[in-house]
């Protein structure tokens, strides 16, 4: 299947038991959306304003798929209502296109009301994220999953080193790693790389300064790192399961 993706619009997380994660979330400082319905939603502000930025929460069999957005699609269009802190209900429409599972599970969505997920106080977060930028993949051979998607999506591809590639679509990055190569750039949390490849490993969010993240994980327990460029580290086991690097922005 191929696309003219304008980025990666979100990430999917499947899994038993989403209220557990949103509550571990809450945990390292993300806002989310009312509890009650589905999907629980971590929302940023987003690089473009037809282009949404968050990463959700769904009920059933785990899995993780990148959603990566484009200008027209038909498909199953699927409908979620909030309820603000002011008693609004917040209403989205979603259009979910047919995805593929082989190499790495993707599927196309396209919004009619991106809105929807930039509400003020959905995107304002305790631990100052500023928004999801870049996602991690362990695979086999990182090139050839770079050159697969890059036709799939029509996107731009480019080895940065040897055991890492870049896929780019827009504004948030697809980072494809060697398993050797992943464990040596975060061997400061003991990362280890999946069992079943390619899979997401991790995602990079922008925050604002460092020193309030920090306090803020410290009075909540969470265990963290620090990389030599300011850069704080969670673990998988202290986060969902997948690696959170933070990125100070000042």
């Amino acid at each position: 299947m191929k696309v003219s993706a304008r980025d990666i619009d979100h990430l999917s997380l499947t899994i038993a038991t989403p209220d557990e994660l949103a509550g571990r979330l809450q945990q390292l400082g993300f806002n989310l959306t009312p509890e009650g319905t589905e999907p629980r939603c971590i929302c940023f502000q987003p690089n473009r304003e037809d282009v949404p930025n968050y990463i959700e929460l769904i009920e059933g069999e785990p899995k993780t798929a990148l959603a990566v957005n484009v200008a027209e699609l038909e498909g199953e269009e699927r409908d979620h209502t909030w309820e603000s802190e002011d008693g609004f209900e917040v209403e989205a429409k979603v259009i979910v296109g047919e995805g593929e599972d082989n190499p790495l599970p993707w599927f196309p969505v396209k919004h009619e009301t991106p809105d929807a997920f930039m509400e003020p106080e959905w995107i304002v977060h305790p631990n100052g994220a500023l928004g999801l930028v870049a996602i991690h993949v362990v695979a086999q051979d990182p090139p050839a999953l770079a050159k697969s998607l890059k036709g799939s999506w029509k996107a731009e591809m480019e080895e940065i080193f040897d055991g890492c590639a870049l896929v780019k679509t827009g504004a948030v990055e697809l980072l494809i790693w060697s398993a050797s190569a992943w464990q040596l750039e975060y061997k400061a949390i003991e990362a280890m790389a999946p069992q079943d490849l390619p899979a997401v490993a991790g995602i990079a969010i922008a925050v604002e300064r460092p020193r309030p993240l920090q306090a803020l994980l410290g009075a909540n327990n969470v265990s963290f790192s620090l990389a030599e460029d300011g850069r704080v580290l969670v673990a998988p086991e202290q986060a969902i399961g997948l690696m959170i690097e933070f990125m100070p922005q000042t």
